[in-house]
C-alpha cells in the first residue's frame, strides 16, 4: 500500500504551440517507529532521513501506542522493538497482523535469541534485524519487504536461529486458519463468520497468500493449501 504522491504537475507549451502535462511522481514508504527508548527512535529517524523514498509518519514507546498509531497513521511499515514496557512485541505483532495484515512489521531488537525471532515470525513479522545492524541495512530491509513483497532477516538473526525452522514458519497462525477454511470449500463470507473477522480482512489475507505463492487463482491457492497443510501434518 505504497502511497503515490504527485510532486509536480505542470503544463508546458512547446514551440509548436501544443501543450503537454509533465508529471513528476514519487513513491513514499510510510514508516512508523515504536521503541521505548527515545534515543533509539531518534537514531532510527536519523538513518531514515537519508532515504528520499521513506517518510516517518509517527513514533511511539509502547505496545498500546503501536496499535493505536497503526490504526491512525496507516503506515506501510512498522519498525517494532520486541521488548516494550506494557506488552511483548509478539503479542503486539499478533494484534496488528490480525487487524491490518497489509502492514509490514520489521522487528528491530537487541535480542537474537531463537525464541524471540520465531515468535515474531509466527505472528506475522516480515523481517528481523538487530539494532547494531540497523545502520547498515535498515533502509535496505524496509525497501525489500515493501517493494519485493519478500522477507528480510539479517545475517545475525539467521545465524542465531535454525534456517529450517524459519522456512517452516512462513505461515502465520491466521494464515493457517484461512488455509484450513479454504480447503473446506468455504466462501469468503463463510470464512469470515467462522473466524470472527470481516470479509474484507479475509479477502486481504487471500490476496496476500496468492502473492506469497505466486498465483492469481483461488483454485490453485486451494491446491497449495492442501499441500501445505498435508506437509505440516506429516
Amino acid at each position: 500500500m505504497l502511497r503515490m504522491n504527485a510532486l509536480l504537475v505542470r503544463e508546458r507549451t512547446l514551440e509548436t504551440g501544443k501543450s503537454i502535462k509533465v508529471s513528476l511522481m514519487d513513491k513514499q514508504i510510510r514508516v512508523l517507529i515504536v521503541d521505548d527508548h527515545s534515543g533509539v527512535r531518534a537514531g532510527l529517524k536519523k538513518l531514515l532521513l537519508a532515504a528520499k523514498d521513506i517518510e516517518v509518519v509517527g513514533e511511539g514507546g509502547s505496545g498500546a501506542e503501536a496499535i493505536e498509531l497503526v490504526a491512525t497513521k496507516n503506515p506501510d511499515v512498522l519498525l517494532l522493538d520486541i521488548e516494550l514496557p506494557d506488552q511483548r512485541g509478539d503479542l503486539v505483532m499478533r494484534h496488528i497482523h490480525d487487524m491490518q495484515p497489509d502492514v509490514k512489521v520489521l522487528a528491530v531488537s537487541s535480542y537474537t535469541d531463537r525464541d524471540y525471532i520465531l515468535g515474531m515470525i509466527q505472528n506475522g513479522a516480515a523481517g528481523y534485524i538487530t539494532k547494531d545492524e540497523a545502520p547498515s541495512m535498515l533502509i535496505e530491509a524496509i525497501r525489500n519487504i515493501t517493494k519485493t513483497g519478500g522477507n528480510f532477516f539479517s545475517p545475525r538473526a539467521l545465524k542465531n536461529s535454525e534456517p529450517t525452522s524459519l522456512e517452516q514458519q512462513t505461515l502465520t497462525r491466521r494464515e493457517i486458519q484461512i488455509f484450513e477454511q479454504l480447503v473446506k470449500d468455504r466462501s469468503a463470507e463463510e470464512i469470515a463468520a467462522s473466524l470472527g473477522i470481516s470479509k474484507i480482512q479475509v479477502e486481504s489475507y487471500l490476496k496476500l497468500l496468492m502473492k506469497k505463492y505466486e498465483t492469481d487463482s483461488l483454485v490453485a491457492l486451494k491446491h497449495m493449501a492442501q499441500r501445505v497443510l498435508s506437509r505440516r501434518a506429516s
